[in-house]
C-alpha cells in the first residue's frame, strides 16, 4: 500500500466514502406510503407515540368487529412526516396486520361507496405487498384454515373416509371394516392442525397441512366447495358469501385467482336475483358481505388517505370546497352504511382548518366525532410535530450509517461526521419540519463532502470532532439561515449553460421518479386477478391521463385534445359502466368525442364487458363519435357472443377499434397518479408543475396513438 494511502486520517477516510456513497439526504421525502426510502432510513422512536394511538384505534375494530366505522385526521405541515408514519404502520413491524387502503387518486365524480369498494378490491387483489405479504394471501390463508376446519370437524366416521379414497382393493376391505384406522387418525391430524391459528403473514400452511395427510389439494379445495355449497343460505347475501368464499378457496389450494377476481368485478351483478337490484344496492351488497368475511377473521379495514391536499386539489382550477364538500360528506356517508371501517385521513393543518369549519355541521360532528382508544384516552385529532433535536440527531444518523459502516473503524468516528453537534442542533432548533431540516442537510452534505470545505480533523482522545469555521461566502447560496444568512438575490440574467444543466436534471429526476413509480405499478399489477381487481382505478388512471395531456398541450401528430371528461359513469354495471371521453381536434376541423374504455373482462365476463361499453353509443344526446377499448394483448380475438356484439355495432355505424395494450402500458394508466402526486408533493407550496408534455410524449408515445383518434389530418 502506498504511504500516501495508508496515512490519510479518517476523516479524509470517511470523507472518500461519503462521495462513493452519494449524497443520503438527496431522497428526502417519502414520495407514498409504499416508498422504500421510508423502511431504508426508519428511526423506531420518530412519532412513537402517534404510532402506538393509531396502532390502539386499528385494534378497536380487531378485538370488536362490531364497532362503528369512526374517522381520525392525523395533521402537520407540508414534509412533517405524515407520510412516513403511515408506511411504518402499513410496513412496519409493530401490530398485527390488517386490510390497509391507501388510494392514489380520488374519484371526484364517482359515487363515493363504488369508489371505495373498488379501492378496497384493488387492494385485496393487486401485488402490493403489506409487512411482506399480499392482502389475498393472508386474508385468504385464515379464512380457508377456518373453512377447512369447520368442514372436516362436522364429519361423520364414515365420510371421514370419503375424504380418503382406498385405493385398487382397499375399498373392499374397507366395506369388511378393515383398514378404516388410517383415514380416521388422518382425518383428526388434520382437523388438530386446522384448530391451531395460522401465524401471522405466513402463507401455504392450510395446503402443507392437506399434503401431509395425503390430502391431494384439487380433492381439498372440492370438498370445501361442496361444503360452502351446502352451508350457505340462498339469499342475496349467502349468494355472495358462497361465491367469495368459494373463490379464496381455489385460490389459497389451487393457486388460481381468477374465479375471485371475476365475481367481485363481474359475477356479483350477473347472481340470479328475484327483483333486479340498483347499481347502489349491488355495491352495497358486496361491500358489506367483503367487510363480513374481513371482520369475522378479525382483520381491520383501514382506509387511509394521504397527502390530501393533492388527491382532492390535484386540478388547481377545481373548486377546492365542492370538492372537498364532497369527499367529507362521502365518508360520513359510507360511515353510516357500513360498519367496521377505521378512516385515516393525513392532510396538511391549513387545508383541514380551511375546509371542515366551512362543511354542514352535521358532517363536522362525524369528522369530530372523539374516539376512545384504552391506554391512551380519548383521541379527536393528531398532530405532528416537528421532532426534538435529540431524535433530529438520530434521523441524521441513520441515513448516514450505510456509507460509514463501510469503515472498518467507524465506531472511533462520530455517527454524525461530516456534520458537528452544533450545525445539527440549530437546523432542528431552526427550521418548521422535518423536510426542511432534510433538506438543509442535504445543501450542508453537498458542501462539506463535494465542495472542498476543509476537512474536518479528530481529537481522538475526547472523540471530538474540531472543525475549522468555514467563511459564509463559501456555503451554497441555496441554504438558508439556519446554516447561513442568505445574501441578496441577484439582478436578472440571461439564462446561461449552467441554468440550461439544472433543468436537463430537474427532467432526469422527473424520469427517475417515473421509472420508480411504474416499477410498482407493474408489480402491483402481476397477479393472476390483479388486472381485472384494478379496473376501475385503471380508468380514473386513464382519465388524470388525458386530463395532463390537455392542460400541457400534448399533441399526437396533427391531433390535440381540446376538451376532457376525466370519467363518465353510465348504466347499470358498476365495474364496467365507466369511460373517459377526449375531444381530439385536428386544425380546424370539427373536434371528435373519443370515448376510451378499459375492457378488461375475460370468459363470461367478456362479453358483459363489451355490451355495457358499446352501449355509451345509445346515450342521449350523443356524447362519443368513436370508442377506443383497451384489451390486454394476450386476449385481443373476439368470438361467439363478443364477435356478434361488434359485428351488430359496425352494422349499426359505431365507430370503434380495439387496442392491444401491453401490461407496461397498463402500469401506465395504474402509476400515473401516483407519479403526478409525488411530483406534487415534491414542489414547494405554490410552485405549479413543471410542462410534461416533452416527458409525456417521450415515455409514452405508443400509448399516446392508442387513445387518440387514428385520423390523419392534413
Amino acid at each position: 500500500m502506498p504511504a500516501a494511502v495508508a496515512e490519510r486520517s479518517l476523516p479524509e477516510r470517511a470523507l472518500e466514502v461519503l462521495r462513493r456513497a452519494g449524497n443520503p439526504f438527496r431522497n428526502y421525502f417519502a414520495r407514498n406510503p409504499d416508498d422504500e426510502v421510508c423502511a431504508r432510513y426508519h428511526v423506531p422512536e420518530l412519532f412513537a407515540t402517534e404510532r402506538d394511538q393509531l396502532l390502539g384505534v386499528v385494534d378497536l375494530y380487531r378485538y370488536d368487529p362490531t364497532t362503528h366505522s369512526e374517522v381520525v385526521p392525523i395533521l402537520g405541515n407540508k414534509g412533517a412526516g405524515k407520510t412516513h408514519l403511515l408506511h411504518s404502520i402499513k410496513h412496519g413491524n409493530e401490530g398485527a396486520l390488517q386490510l390497509l387502503v391507501t388510494p392514489g387518486v380520488y374519484q371526484k365524480d364517482s359515487n363515493f361507496l363504488e369508489y371505495l369498494l373498488f379501492q378496497v378490491i384493488d387492494t385485496l387483489l393487486g401485488g402490493g405487498k403489506q409487512k411482506g405479504t399480499r392482502p389475498l394471501e393472508f386474508v385468504g390463508e385464515e379464512l380457508t384454515r377456518r373453512l377447512l376446519h369447520r368442514a372436516t370437524s362436522g364429519l361423520t366416521a364414515e365420510q371421514r373416509l370419503d375424504l380418503f379414497p382406498a385405493p385398487g382393493l382397499g375399498r373392499w376391505t374397507r366395506r369388511l371394516g378393515l383398514g378404516s384406522t388410517q383415514a380416521q387418525e388422518r382425518t383428526q391430524w388434520l382437523i388438530d392442525t386446522l384448530a391451531k391459528p395460522s401465524e401471522t403473514g405466513i402463507v401455504g400452511t392450510t395446503r402443507r397441512a392437506c399434503e401431509e395427510v395425503s390430502l391431494e389439494p384439487d380433492r381439498a379445495c372440492t370438498f370445501l366447495c361442496n361444503h360452502v355449497e351446502r352451508s350457505e343460505p340462498h339469499n342475496t347475501a349467502g349468494l355472495m358469501r358462497r361465491n367469495i368464499h368459494q373463490g379464496f378457496a381455489r385460490a389459497v389450494l389451487l393457486g388460481d385467482e381468477s374465479d375471485l377476481a371475476n365475481f367481485v368485478t363481474f359475477g356479483f351483478a350477473e347472481l340470479d336475483f328475484r327483483v333486479q337490484p340498483t347499481r347502489q344496492d349491488l355495491v352495497l351488497s358486496l361491500f358489506k358481505v367483503l367487510m363480513e368475511v374481513f371482520l369475522n377473521l378479525k382483520i381491520p379495514v383501514v382506509v387511509a388517505f394521504d397527502q390530501l391536499e393533492d388527491l382532492l386539489l390535484a386540478r388547481r382550477t377545481d373548486d377546492g370546497h365542492r370538492v372537498a364538500e364532497a369527499f367529507f360528506a362521502g365518508i360520513v356517508q359510507a360511515m353510516h352504511q357500513i360498519d367496521g371501517l377505521c378512516f385515516l385521513i393525513f392532510a396538511e393543518r391549513g387545508l383541514w382548518n380551511r375546509f371542515v369549519p366551512s362543511l354542514d355541521g352535521y358532517i363536522q360532528d362525524r369528522l369530530n366525532n372523539p374516539v376512545h382508544v384504552p391506554r391512551h384516552g380519548t383521541i379527536k385529532a393528531l398532530r405532528l410535530e416537528a421532532p426534538a433535536p435529540e431524535l433530529v440527531r438520530r434521523i441524521v444518523e441513520a441515513r448516514l450509517r450505510p456509507a460509514l459502516e463501510e469503515l472498518a473503524d467507524f465506531a472511533d468516528l462520530p455517527s454524525i461526521h461530516p456534520f458537528t453537534e452544533e450545525q445539527i442542533e440549530r437546523v432542528a432548533r431552526t427550521e418548521p419540519t422535518l423536510r426542511d431540516m432534510l433538506q438543509q442537510f442535504r445543501h450542508l452534505f453537498d458542501h462539506l463532502v463535494y465542495g472542498g470545505a476543509p476537512v474536518t480533523a479528530l481529537d481522538r482522545d475526547s472523540a471530538k470532532v474540531q472543525t475549522t469555521v468555514v467563511p459564509e461566502g463559501e456555503l451554497p447560496p441555496s441554504v438558508k439561515s439556519a446554516i447561513i444568512v442568505e445574501t441578496p438575490a441577484a439582478a436578472p440574467r440571461k439564462e446561461t449553460a449552467r441554468d440550461r444543466s439544472r433543468g436537463s436534471a430537474n427532467a432526469t429526476q422527473l424520469g427517475e421518479l417515473w421509472d420508480q413509480e411504474m416499477k410498482a405499478a407493474r408489480a402491483n399489477l402481476e397477479p393472476e386477478g390483479a388486472l381485472t381487481g384494478a379496473t376501475r382505478e385503471l380508468q380514473a388512471g386513464l382519465g388524470a391521463f388525458l386530463q395532463v395531456c390537455h392542460e400541457h398541450g400534448v399533441k399526437v401528430g396533427p391531433w390535440r385534445v381540446q376538451h376532457v371528461v376525466p370519467e363518465w359513469i353510465f348504466g347499470d354495471h358498476p365495474t364496467y359502466g365507466a369511460i373517459s371521453i377526449g375531444h381530439w381536434v385536428c386544425k380546424d376541423g370539427q373536434p371528435w368525442k373519443v370515448g376510451v374504455g378499459l375492457f378488461l373482462g375475460r370468459g363470461p365476463a367478456k362479453p358483459k364487458d363489451l355490451g355495457t361499453k358499446l352501449a355509451a353509443f345509445d346515450a342521449e344526446p350523443q356524447v362519443i363519435d368513436h370508442l377506443i377499448l383497451l384489451r390486454p394483448e394476450d386476449d385481443l380475438a373476439l368470438s361467439g357472443k363478443s364477435k356478434t356484439l361488434w359485428q351488430d355495432a359496425e352494422r349499426r355505424g359505431r365507430h370503434a377499434r380495439l387496442e392491444a395494450v401491453s401490461l407496461d402500458a397498463f402500469a401506465v394508466l395504474y402509476g400515473f397518479p401516483r407519479w403526478l402526486g409525488a411530483v406534487t408533493e415534491a414542489l414547494p407550496n405554490g410552485q405549479p408543475l413543471p410542462n410534461l408534455a416533452d416527458l409525456l410524449q417521450e415515455r409514452c408515445e405508443k400509448l399516446l396513438e392508442q387513445v387518440c383518434m387514428p385520423i390523419q389530418g392534413g
